[in-house]
């Protein structure tokens, strides 16, 4: 027999439209946002240069460069999540 720990189950948030992460996903038939929303919303903070809530953990996603000056993607701080 073995024993298992686990650690405590915090409520999820997700970004908004805006990038910001000030509410939590609803159903889309509630209301909520949908997986497009969701990553439409992320990747329009991240061509502005902006750090934004990780679509997967809720952490800080910045964004990440290639050889041009527009961001090529972003990377969770946290999960290490990458989009792009």
């Amino acid at each position: 027999m073995s024993a298992v720990a686990l650690a405590p189950r915090r409520e999820r948030r997700r970004p908004g439209a805006d990038g910001r992460c000030d509410r939590a996903v609803q159903d889309p038939a509630r209301g909520g946002l949908t997986l497009d929303e969701l990553i439409v919303g992320v990747w329009e903070g991240l061509a502005a240069h902006a750090t934004v809530a990780c679509p997967v953990c809720g952490g800080s996603m910045t964004p990440r460069y290639g050889s041009a000056p527009a961001p090529v993607g972003g990377r969770c701080g946290g999960c290490d999540s990458t989009l792009g």
